[in-house]
Parts: C-alpha cells; sequence; structure tokens
C-alpha cells in the first residue's frame, strides 16, 4: 500500500481566540440569562441554547461516532433538558455542563455498540480498510491522555475559549495552553506515524 501523506493538522482544527474578551464576556452573560429562562421551562431559551450549541456538540459526537452523530446531539439536548431544573451555576460555563453531557452520551453509545451479536456466517476473505483522515484524527484524539483530550475536544470541536476550558477543567489558562499544545505536538506525531 502507497504512503500517504499525513492530514494536514492545522487544516482541520480552526483557529480559535485565546484571550478572554469584552464579548465573550457579553455572550456568558447571555447564556446564563438563555439558562435560568429555560430552567424555568422557557422552551424558547432553550431553543436559542440549543440552537447556539448544536455545531459544536455535533462536531464533537461526529468525531467520535461519525454517522451516529445526530442522534448522539438529539439525546444530550433531551438529557440536558431532563437535566436542567437541576443545574446549579457552579463557575465552569454551560458549554462545560453539555459537554460532560456529551461525553457520556458518547460512552453510552460505544458501551451500545461493543455488545455485539454473534453470527453464524462471517464474511469471507479480506476486508480493506479506507484510510481517512477525519477517522485518523478522531482515532487520535482518542489516543490522547483524558485532560489534553478534553482541552482539544473543548477548544476546537465545542470552541471554547481558553478561559471556557480553563473554568470547565478547573486549570489555569496557562495550563490549557501548555496541554494544548503537547496534544496538538502528540496529535502530530500520531497523526504522521498512520
Amino acid at each position: 500500500m502507497p504512503a500517504t501523506e499525513p492530514p494536514n493538522i492545522s487544516a482541520l482544527i480552526p483557529d480559535v481566540p485565546t484571550e478572554t474578551d469584552e464579548a465573550d464576556v457579553r455572550t456568558l452573560d447571555l447564556v446564563q440569562r438563555l439558562v435560568e429562562r429555560a430552567r424555568e421551562g422557557g422552551v424558547d431559551a432553550f431553543g436559542d441554547l440549543y440552537r447556539r450549541y448544536y455545531a459544536p456538540l455535533f462536531r464533537l459526537a461526529r468525531a467520535h461516532l461519525g454517522e451516529e452523530a445526530e442522534d448522539a446531539v438529539a439525546e444530550t439536548f433531551l438529557r440536558a433538558w431532563k437535566g436542567l431544573p437541576g443545574y446549579k451555576d457552579t463557575g465552569p460555563p454551560f458549554l462545560a455542563w453539555l459537554y460532560g453531557i456529551a461525553r457520556h452520551v458518547i460512552a453510552d453509545e460505544f458501551r451500545r455498540r461493543a455488545r455485539v451479536e454473534p453470527r453464524a456466517d462471517l464474511p469471507e476473505g479480506r476486508v480493506e480498510w479506507k484510510v481517512d483522515d477525519e477517522l485518523a484524527l478522531a482515532v487520535a484524539i482518542r489516543g490522547l491522555p483524558d485532560e489534553q483530550r478534553q482541552v482539544i475536544e473543548l477548544k476546537f470541536l465545542m470552541g471554547a475559549t481558553n478561559g471556557e476550558v480553563a473554568a470547565a477543567l478547573g486549570k489555569s489558562e496557562g495550563a490549557v495552553n501548555a496541554k494544548q499544545w503537547r496534544a496538538l505536538g502528540a496529535l502530530r506525531k500520531m497523526l504522521e506515524e498512520t
């Protein structure tokens, strides 16, 4: 099989601002108001949260589950709606709470997939796998240590700022930057080896 060039990781991961600015603070205030209205049963406010966070959650789910991503996002929002009355703003942004729910949904899907029903007939011959840059990236991300994986998922798949990632993980922004650069270096190395 001829060697292919490793994927250009910078083309797969968008640029995300690294500093918290006034617009970020206004956005966090808006999200907090939407969350409060949704907690009080405001369906329109929850709809606004859905529209705001659908794309980042979809990117996260797609990176791990592929075609099952839409179902995982729907399940994430269903669990969020059911759990919203018990949600308490303890410091980390609402995005971190949604991220936690999404990680549980993804883990549940992996457990479901692991339960395989036995089959009498197995396919004959060899199965050829296609190399796909997005699949290779998703596998590489799953191979990172937990905190590095969380930084990459929150920042690049969910679109969180460094401040939001730091708040979600209970780390300083400097620690988040260090974990990000270690993770990107590890990803680059893993992708070059494939």
